[in-house]
């Protein structure tokens, strides 16, 4: 099954992976600064929100795509199902 991405989607799942890569090399970087070896509370701050945003997008996206997965094929179901009744019914009479 293809899923194409539509502009907003793309958007918010490069914004994502740029927030990621940005919040670990900022991070990376804390390291090489003075004073060297000690990373400071705003980077780890950065790193916190830019994990959290990322986690967000996907989380949220991946979820959203689980539910509407299992209510197609619940619908799928209950219209064959459905389709089935109608069926023996008109057999019978």
């Amino acid at each position: 099954m293809e899923t194409k991405l539509d502009i907003k989607t793309k958007f918010a799942i490069g914004s994502a992976v740029v927030a990621f890569l940005a919040g670990w090399g900022l991070t990376i970087a804390g390291f090489f600064i003075t004073p060297k070896g000690e990373v400071h509370d705003s980077v780890l701050w950065i790193l916190g929100q830019a994990l959290i945003y990322a986690a967000s997008v996907f989380g949220v996206g991946m979820y959203i795509s689980s539910e509407m997965t299992k209510l197609r094929t619940e619908n799928r179901r209950f219209i064959e199902r459905t389709i089935r009744e109608k069926e023996a019914e008109q057999d019978e009479d």
